[in-house]
């Protein structure tokens, strides 16, 4: 919405490499949806315990995704610390993509989607075991 606006008004909006940066953009959504089908199949065993995990996950991304800075510009010992989080290489990836002079480093594209491939394989297998197993008389809270 922000680039919109920002192309609608003053039309001076261009990426360094409009691919890459959509194919990013779908990778970002890919993950989440495969986060997003792990939370889901989890809901109807334990609906609190649920609750409780997807928000620390959800404040846990806002400071480990990497949007706070550049990836390029803090030390090695922080990097470590963010690694392990797809967000992290998405947003750093994107920040490649989008600008001419940024090129990442420490991060790739392959790991966010070998991480979303095996949370889309987790969740799907788990929401065929709830579907199967879960009763209607459950609060599911959907």
């Amino acid at each position: 919405m922000i680039l919109f606006a920002l192309h609608t008004f003053s039309g001076t909006v261009t990426f360094h490499n409009w691919k890459a940066a959509l194919m990013i953009y779908l990778l970002a959504w890919f993950s989440g949806f495969g986060v997003g089908l792990v939370f889901r199949a989890m809901r109807p065993w334990s609906p609190e315990v649920t609750r409780f995990v997807q928000q620390a996950y959800m404040r846990i991304n806002m400071v480990a995704s990497g949007k706070m800075f550049v990836a390029n510009m803090v030390p090695g010992f922080i990097i470590s610390m963010f690694d392990w989080n797809p967000l992290f290489h998405i947003v750093d990836q994107m920040h490649g993509a989008g600008f001419v002079n940024y090129f990442p480093h420490h991060t790739n594209w392959e790991y966010p989607l070998y991480v979303a491939c095996g949370l889309l394989i987790i969740g799907l297998m788990a929401e065929f075991f709830t579907t199967k197993r879960a009763s209607m008389s459950w609060d599911m809270g959907r």
